[in-house]
């Protein structure tokens, strides 16, 4: 997977917890998943957690967007250090592959004019988000 792509789903899934993390620890990520994706996000936390301590940018970075998750500016900042993180580091780059493999089924997004169609999983954040068409439980 090129670093970018890695760094995306990374992101993709770390970020829904750094408000919890942050807010109270990883005990709290427990609550909103299941127990094997819990401990597969509290590992990928953790491992990137160990990578950047000691580094004074990066980790800034990462309490940056822990502090503020709904920041844009701030994920993609963290985003672009994990990218850089794994294109230097094949050894995290694996480490960070296998622990997103385990927490996240990639689903393909058809992209038309009038935005991104999903299913499953499909987070929204923003200052003007909308959904149209949405059909929860089996039909």
């Amino acid at each position: 997977m090129e670093p970018i792509t890695l760094a995306a789903a990374t992101i993709g899934v770390l970020v829904p917890y750094l408000g919890q993390i942050a807010g109270g620890g990883l005990a709290r990520i427990g609550e909103t998943a299941t127990d094997s994706a819990s401990q597969r996000v509290t590992e990928l936390y953790r491992a990137i957690r160990t990578r950047v301590t000691g580094a004074s940018y990066e980790e800034a970075i990462l309490d940056g967007a822990e502090e503020q998750p709904e920041n844009e500016a701030r994920r993609a900042a963290l985003q672009n250090v994990l990218a850089e993180l794994i294109q230097n580091d094949p050894d995290f780059a694996e480490t960070l592959s296998e622990l997103v493999k385990g927490t996240t089924e990639i689903r393909p997004i058809q992209v038309t004019d009038s935005g991104a169609v999903a299913a499953n999983d499909f987070h929204q954040s923003g200052t003007y988000v909308a959904g149209r068409d949405l059909n929860l439980g089996n039909p």
